[in-house]
């Protein structure tokens, strides 16, 4: 049983008792709030945490906080306390090198849950990918307001880029990136095309220029098209009938050219959510990482090389565009 504390509101305290008690190996002793302003001396600083750090080796933290200490984390990082993060975390790049450092020294197991990999939609799609050539992304969204491009990418890109970069699975050879102004003095679009070193491509198109409430990854391999709408929670499988043919990278999904540019349809297929509860999965994970000292699914290691590549992007855009 580990003596557990959540840093979060109690309202998302009522959920995880609820959640931990069901697991069983988890003894949730309360909650700390940080956005609750009595938990603050006059000087500003966190007070509370460190306290209670020596209470419960397990902390859960709400997505939903906002005034999270960086110091807080790493504290307890330090300290050898296993951390069960909702959703990544909006860090800079620093902070997360130095989260790896700490962690490596104290073998404290840090966790992200409740993100798109870890999903059924998404698990279930991954178990048909072999090798995938090209990935295209297509979202809506409202578009970046000026100086805040770096807050924007961790909101709607965060984790579509780990999609992509734990789906290609190879290191980067090339960033290129623009915003395009359509409807005023706000990027509209936002194109960034990504290619690896084993020859794949990733092309990502967000923003408000896009159809409203469209969210589809597409991925291309031999033979194969995984259309995965997030926005319908669906799978839908494209091949040609003899699994022969290449598949070119058209917009259009109905059909393919062969060697001898004759056109032929595309069989489609739908495929299966798998039915799982994540929440009951993730806490299962998280107690057997702990237990076998494993590294998580999505651990920290994946915001490291997401928060990496983010930084670069922004850095290419805001160097030939500055008021993004």
């Amino acid at each position: 049983m580990h003596n557990s504390i959540l840093i979060g509101s109690k309202r998302k305290s009522e959920i995880f008792e609820n959640l931990l008690t069901n697991n069983g190996n988890f003894n949730l002793l309360g909650f700390i709030d940080p956005d609750d302003s009595t938990n603050y001396n006059y000087l500003g600083d966190f007070i509370v945490a460190m306290e209670y750090a020596q209470k419960a080796d397990v902390f859960f933290v709400d997505r939903s906080v906002d005034a999270l200490p960086f110091d807080l984390i790493a504290n307890l990082v330090k300290f050898g306390k296993h951390i069960f993060f909702d959703g990544y975390r909006h860090w800079e790049f620093g902070c997360w090198e130095a989260l790896q450092k700490y962690s490596a020294e104290s073998g404290s197991i840090l966790q992200f849950s409740h993100i798109l990999h870890n999903k059924p939609l998404f698990t279930s799609a991954a178990q048909l990918f072999r090798k995938p050539r090209f990935i295209k992304i297509e979202k809506y969204c409202v578009p970046p307001k000026n100086g805040e491009l770096s807050s924007w990418f961790f909101q709607h890109l965060f984790q579509e880029i780990d999609l992509i970069l734990r789906t290609i699975n190879s290191s980067l050879r090339s960033i290129h990136a623009r915003p395009i102004f359509l409807f005023g003095t706000q990027a509209d679009l936002l194109n960034i095309q990504l290619e690896f070193n084993n020859d794949a491509i990733a092309v990502i198109s967000v923003g408000r220029a896009v159809e409203p409430g469209t969210f589809v990854m597409n991925i291309y391999q031999k033979d194969r098209l995984f259309s995965i709408d997030f926005s319908e929670n669906t799978i839908k499988e494209f091949r040609t009938p003899e699994n022969s043919a290449q598949l070119t990278l058209h917009e259009e999904l109905s059909a393919v050219a062969t060697g001898d540019n004759e056109i032929k349809q595309l069989v489609q297929i739908e495929r299966s959510v798998m039915p799982f509860d994540p929440w009951k999965m993730e806490i299962r994970n998280f107690q057997e990482n702990i237990e076998k000292h494993l590294t998580p699914i999505s651990s920290i290691d994946n915001g490291f090389e997401v928060t990496f590549l983010v930084e670069q992007i922004i850095e290419r855009i805001q160097r030939k565009y500055q008021e993004v």
